[in-house]
């Protein structure tokens, strides 16, 4: 009865079940009401859809009657000042502005549908950034890629003899048996190497393309010796296995990460669909070089070269722009040097090189716990000066002991690495890290050129988080010129309890700092064999 009541104060006559004397009154009040302003006694929605809006409106007559109107037009403009202008511009602004409206809209509707064909929907809500960036470089790739492809296939069949008017039954046998060792060897390589994928994924996402291009070359390179034609099918057939094993894997990594609105499905949707339209460019373009290098080995090793370059390029600019915000390795060192160098430049004034740490420091022991001091709750200035993923995405390198910065990485860290082969020769040093390390859950190595790191079987991100730390903490101490060796326990002792205390005090603020800038610390993978222990 109240619902009723309410929907007859909104005037609904289906549902005015009143007295003939109360309809009566209604009547002369919708009389009345009729004389009032037109804005009154309307009702309009406008839903929002592509760029474009559609206008629903209803209006009701003096007896009662509802008339629903419907306009569509283009969604304006959401920018205030864009607003205001339109709102003071005259008559004859807004008639040029609806002629340019009309002439824009061809190229309006192709920009729609491009975007409903090559995008996910919602863009670019819907999606993380640099997402069309990545886009634009990937596809550069499958261009370059594939027309490299129809390339070497072309002359894998001039070497079985497709020049001489007709591939005979050996020619024919040979090409299955490539593709079959070649398919067995991807195999056995797979095993070996694949689970690498989840922490170097850019690395072997560019590592992908360097092994298409080396395969396309040894296919080219079968015409010089057709002989040799089914071991070299079969090595080149092997290396392409592997790499769209590699590019494969490693994608559906990217594709996660921009994931916005649930919608990884759409995503890799519409990543097929790009591949898709590249690579019908790029299977022209290679029907074209064929078509005019012939059989001619100098033009097809020029051609080859000039789009084995181009897809190397773009693959490189790919892997910049993929903002990745789990935590590997090559990650880790990045933001844990970049938040020592703001801790030790606030606790002792000494300022860094390059944006990272310095090494300039004069040898001898230091107290670490001092160096660096833990900030205070209300200083965030550490915090915000760390790099978020869309920052750190350019630094990233995508191969990182081809191209990082030597100053950062060098000693290496390694994980996982077998404790018997560091401690075979030095008993009493083991005694030294299980005292130092008994109520953590990681070991810490240091040697001159690397620094080892074992995880214990219950490990978690932020014991690696705080491994990680006082690892960086000690190629600090290696660098400015102090010997940890197993001759001199009593100062290995020393300092590896002084770091991990150190690093003890700083991985709370560094895991927050980490959470605020957009980092996953939940899941972090850093082990490419997980060789763990108990103590």
């Amino acid at each position: 009865a109240t619902k009723q009541k309410q929907l007859r104060l909104l005037g609904n006559p289906w549902l005015n079940r009143s007295s003939p004397g109360q309809q009566q009154q209604q009547q002369q009040q919708r009389s009345q009401d009729s004389g009032r302003s037109a804005g009154q006694g309307q009702y309009k929605i406008v839903q929002f859809n592509r760029g474009n809006q559609t206008t629903l409106s209803v209006t009701a007559d003096p007896q009662g009657q509802y008339t629903l109107q419907r306009s569509k037009e283009a969604a304006p403009s959401q920018d205030p000042a864009a607003s205001s202008k339109r709102r003071s511009s005259g008559q004859s602004s807004a008639i040029a502005l609806l002629d340019t409206q009309q002439l824009l809209w061809p190229f309006r509707r192709l920009k729609k549908t491009l975007q409903a064909t090559f995008l996910p929907a919602g863009y670019p809500t819907s999606v993380g950034d640099n997402y069309l960036q990545y886009t634009l470089w990937q596809a550069v790739t499958n261009f370059a890629t594939t027309a490299n492809g129809v390339l070497a296939s072309t002359f894998l069949l001039y070497s079985v003899g497709l020049g001489a008017g007709a591939i005979p039954t050996a020619g024919a046998l040979n090409w299955v048996l490539k593709d079959g060792l070649g398919q067995m060897g991807t195999l056995l390589f797979g095993k070996a190497i694949a689970h690498n994928f989840d922490i170097y994924s850019k690395t072997w996402y560019f590592m992908s393309f360097a092994l298409l291009s080396t395969a396309t070359g040894l296919e080219i390179a079968t015409i010089l010796v057709p002989q040799w034609f089914l071991v070299m099918g079969s090595i080149a057939n092997m290396i392409k296995g592997l790499s769209w094993m590699a590019g494969g894997s490693t994608r559906s990594v990217f594709n996660l990460s921009f994931v916005r609105d649930n919608n990884i499905a759409d995503i890799t949707a519409k990543n097929t669909s790009q591949y898709i339209f590249a690579s019908l460019f790029g299977t022209a373009a290679g029907v074209s070089c064929c078509a005019y290098i012939g059989q001619s080995a100098p033009l097809a090793l020029a051609c080859f070269s000039a789009l084995a370059w181009t897809s190397m390029y773009s693959a490189y600019r790919t892997v910049k722009a993929i903002p990745l915000p789990t935590l590997n390795s090559t990650r880790l060192q990045l933001l844990a040097a970049r938040y020592l160098k703001c801790i030790r430049t606030n606790s002792t004034g000494m300022v860094g090189f390059s944006g990272y740490m310095s090494y300039q420091q004069q040898p001898g022991y230091l107290s670490y716990q001092q160096e660096y001091d833990v900030p205070d709750e209300e200083d965030d200035t550490c915090e915000m000066q760390l790099p978020s993923p869309l920052e750190l995405a350019e630094l990233d390198p995508p191969m990182p002991w081809v191209t990082a910065d030597r100053r950062i990485f060098n000693p290496a860290i390694h994980v996982g690495t077998p404790l018997e082969k560091l401690v075979d020769e030095y008993p009493s040093m083991l005694v030294v890290l299980l005292n130092t390390f008994r109520y953590t859950r990681y070991l810490l190595v240091p040697e001159r050129n690397a620094i080892h790191m074992v995880l214990h079987a219950e490990a978690q991100p932020r014991d690696m988080v705080q491994g990680y730390l006082q690892a960086c903490i000690l190629r600090k101490c290696l660098k400015t010129g102090v010997v940890l060796s197993p001759d001199n326990l009593p100062e290995l002792r020393i300092v590896l309890h002084d770091t991990l205390l150190a690093s003890e005090n700083l991985t709370p603020p560094f895991m927050r700092a980490l959470a605020r800038q957009g980092w996953q610390t939940g899941k972090i993978v850093v082990e490419a064999h997980r060789r763990r222990a108990r103590w």
